[in-house]
């Protein structure tokens, strides 16, 4: 497992009496920070989430002609499978402008105003004639359920890691966040500061690790109706 080679080893005591560093209070804030992006979007029927086919998109002060330099403006109003008007934002949007004659393309910068609209801006970098896409990669409430069950649990993936023991190897269960009350081995990333975890197997050292596999557990953070959102 090449990554190992960027951590350092070192036998992990978990106390909850150590203070937290200097670089997990900076993580804390970034994480709290889209947790205020991605606010929970909870819905009862997919006929209340955004419809790409429901929704306007209006060209603001539309002209002629537009010089190269210009900037093209539009307007978006999402409204739900009943056409409704949406009440809050947190669309995961792309927009895109594009000559295939000209093999020239480029994205456009999308501001959510928190109230079922955006503003879609694109420079006109070339000359000639340009095609726009617009695409409503997933609802606010689709981001909103994959936001949740990507915090929910680190539980999906099971890392397996094996340790020379001489000649013979050892297997032990190792992760992100261990749920044990055994000796650990802790590998640490040296920049960010971020934990790896095994479990550690009886006279091997922390350091005879090596090598990681990786299988997923049939878990699932999403409700049937979530996963619905993603067919």
């Amino acid at each position: 497992w090449s990554i190992l080679t960027k951590f350092s080893h070192s036998e992990a005591s978990l106390n909850p009496a150590v203070l937290p560093t200097e670089t997990e209070l900076r993580t804390k804030k970034i994480m709290q920070k889209l947790d205020q992006l991605i606010p929970p979007r909870p819905f009862i029927h997919v006929n209340t989430t955004t419809s790409a086919t429901h929704s306007t998109a209006t060209i603001l002060n539309p002209r002629d002609t537009y010089c190269r330099g210009d900037q093209l403006d539009i307007l978006l109003e999402m409204r739900d499978h009943l056409g409704h008007r949406k009440e809050y934002g947190g669309d995961f949007l792309r927009a895109r402008m594009f000559s295939p004659a000209l093999q020239a393309g480029a994205a456009g910068k999308v501001t959510d105003f928190n109230d079922g609209t955006y503003l879609v801006r694109f420079t006109l970098f070339w000359e000639g004639q340009v095609s726009l896409s617009l695409l409503l990669i997933h609802p606010s409430e689709g981001a909103s359920a994959l936001w949740r069950a990507r915090n929910q649990g680190y539980d999906r993936v099971i890392f397996i890691g094996k340790f020379a023991n001489g000649a013979s190897q050892v297997l032990s269960e190792c992760g992100l966040t261990p749920n044990t009350s055994a000796e650990l081995c802790q590998y640490l990333d040296a920049r960010d500061q971020e934990g790896f975890y095994c479990e550690r197997p009886p006279h091997v050292p922390c350091e005879a690790l090596i090598h990681m596999a990786t299988r997923n557990r049939n878990v699932s953070y999403l409700s049937k109706q979530e996963w619905s959102l993603f067919h």
